[in-house]
């Protein structure tokens, strides 16, 4: 039968993604399907051998796996979760044990703990944030933008943390976090986040704006903190009232 080239793409597509469920992307006809969309997406149609194996494979479907059914049959339980975060690499067990290949130990056990985590959300037998640790996580992600690309780029875990919690706050419930993660973000902006918990100034209090003069010499000019601490690009600023207008500054001391 004559294929459209839409059809076959959403075919092909459709094909990927239970191959990804799978956990056959890394085998020879994963890989194949992943360049054919990718090439087909960008308007570079395959040849007609191509095409043959291409049709072959979606007629075909995914494989039977070889492996443990049993045990493949608790991997898609867990794969199936909602708010697990751990779906590539139990994903990548279970295309070993699809296509029957053993685990070694050392991939058996970090196999069996992930179904066994994935269980214990099913039962709701997880950690879950109290109210005071939420309101602390989501001052943290605010402090996202008081450092720069070279600081995340260089710290990977915390990186990871961040982006998680941002996940998890903006999920409504539908993700879950770890008291791992939350404490490895805590730990990556603990420097900003006790600048915000514990402020060097309150509104009312006088204090000194620093700023660059010319040559680049510095002058302190003399005013009252309107507000703040805030998290700002570069850092933790304050608004100070100086000489008549708001100043908002991350530069700000008690002494002249």
């Amino acid at each position: 039968m004559r294929k459209s080239k839409e059809l076959r793409l959403s075919q092909a597509e459709n094909l990927l993604q239970n191959y990804k469920l799978a956990g056959l992307l890394s085998t020879g006809p994963g890989r194949f399907l992943q360049d054919m969309c990718f090439k087909m997406k960008r308007g570079k149609y395959p040849t007609k051998r191509q095409r043959d194996w291409l049709d072959n494979l979606i007629q075909e479907g995914v494989p039977e796996p070889k492996g443990d059914t049993a045990y493949l049959k608790l991997i898609d339980e867990a794969l199936e979760t909602k708010g697990i975060d751990f779906h590539s690499i139990l994903g990548e067990f279970r295309g070993k044990v699809a296509r029957g290949w053993d685990l070694s130990p050392k991939q058996k056990k970090w196999c069996d703990s992930l179904i066994e985590k994935a269980k214990s959300i099913r039962d709701g037998d997880y950690w879950k944030p109290d109210e005071a640790t939420t309101k602390r996580i989501k001052l943290a992600v605010s402090l996202e933008c008081c450092y720069n690309r070279t600081f995340w780029s260089t710290h990977g875990g915390g990186a990871n943390a961040m982006e998680k919690a941002k996940q998890w706050l903006n999920s409504d419930g539908e993700t879950i976090i770890d008291e791992y993660t939350v404490e490895k973000l805590f730990k990556t902006v603990a420097g900003k986040l006790r600048l915000m918990e514990n402020p060097k100034f309150e509104a009312g209090q006088m204090a000194y704006v620093i700023c660059r003069k010319t040559f680049g010499n510095w002058d302190k000019h003399y005013g009252i903190v309107v507000s703040g601490p805030k998290p700002v690009l570069g850092g933790i600023a304050y608004d100070v009232l100086v000489e008549g207008k708001i100043v908002s500054s991350l530069n700000i001391t008690k002494r002249r």
